[in-house]
């Protein structure tokens, strides 16, 4: 992906992602009224590994870390990543460099290799399951 495409693409989903949190804090109790946007629950029913991320972090911004950790554990590192990359894109912006651009190439070339990916993609069937068996007995 071409660096300009990359950091475009971040900031628009950086204030996407902000946009809907704040719209989430302040103005809808997700735990409780069930809101979403995933395409995959609405066709299917099911919920999919992300679901239960927004809610996850809205508890982080609580202090509730452990229900945070029940709604989704992808929410730690969604928070994490969302924060990091916004602000790094803004620096590499701001400043003209191409950091953040040159730590994606990285990323994606370690990607490639099977005993990255594999464990990653094991994670991620966790999680989903373990949203499944939440959906299935709530």
């Amino acid at each position: 992906m071409p660096k300009q495409r990359l950091y475009q693409l971040v900031s628009l989903l950086s204030v996407l992602a902000y946009g809907w949190l704040i719209y989430n804090y302040f103005f809808l109790n997700t735990s409780e009224e069930g809101i979403t946007l995933c395409w995959f629950k609405t066709i299917s029913g099911l919920p999919c590994p992300a679901c239960g991320s927004t809610s996850g972090i809205i508890e982080i911004f609580k202090g509730n870390f452990h229900k945070a950790f029940y709604n989704n554990p992808f929410a730690f590192s969604s928070l994490v990543i969302l924060i990091v990359s916004s602000f790094w894109v803004a620096y590499d912006l701001i400043l003209t460099k191409e950091g953040f651009y040159k730590f994606y190439i990285k990323i994606n070339n370690k990607l490639k290799k099977k005993r990255i990916i594999i464990p990653i993609i094991l994670l991620f069937f966790i999680v989903w399951i373990w949203n499944i068996y939440k959906f299935l007995n709530s």
